[in-house]
């Protein structure tokens, strides 16, 4: 009877031990565990995640977009300074005494009146 005392006392000593460490190792799982209430939490930093990528993605993409629109007003800028230096042309080329220049240099033609002298090269 002393042994089966010995063995009933040794495991009653270890039954606690062993409920310790099932406490522990319960206590463990719980911690790697989430709780409903950390949820809420995950799913708020998860959209404000998402929400910061795709913000940064259209602010690149607006900023591009300004500097093509500056990139065009430049080119506009440029093209009326074009169209305005080529209407000047076409005034100076409408105007009576380019019409006579012409006129007498490239068609040969001589007011009334005038005579025509063609100058011929001396040949040696």
């Amino acid at each position: 009877m002393n042994q089966t005392a010995r063995i009933s006392s040794n495991v009653r000593v270890l039954e606690p031990d062993r409920y310790n460490e099932s406490e522990n190792v319960a206590k463990k799982r719980r911690s790697f565990k989430l709780s409903r209430s950390k949820m809420p939490l995950l799913v708020v930093m998860l959209l404000l995640i998402y929400l910061a990528v795709i913000f940064s993605s259209q602010f690149s993409s607006i900023a591009s977009i300004k500097r093509e629109v500056t990139g065009i007003s430049q080119e506009i800028t440029e093209m009326k300074q074009r169209n305005e230096f080529l209407r000047n042309e076409i005034r100076n080329i409408r105007s009576d005494a380019q019409i006579e220049k012409a006129a007498r240099e490239q068609l040969g033609l001589v007011k009334a009146g005038e005579t025509r002298v063609i100058v011929q090269p001396v040949a040696e």
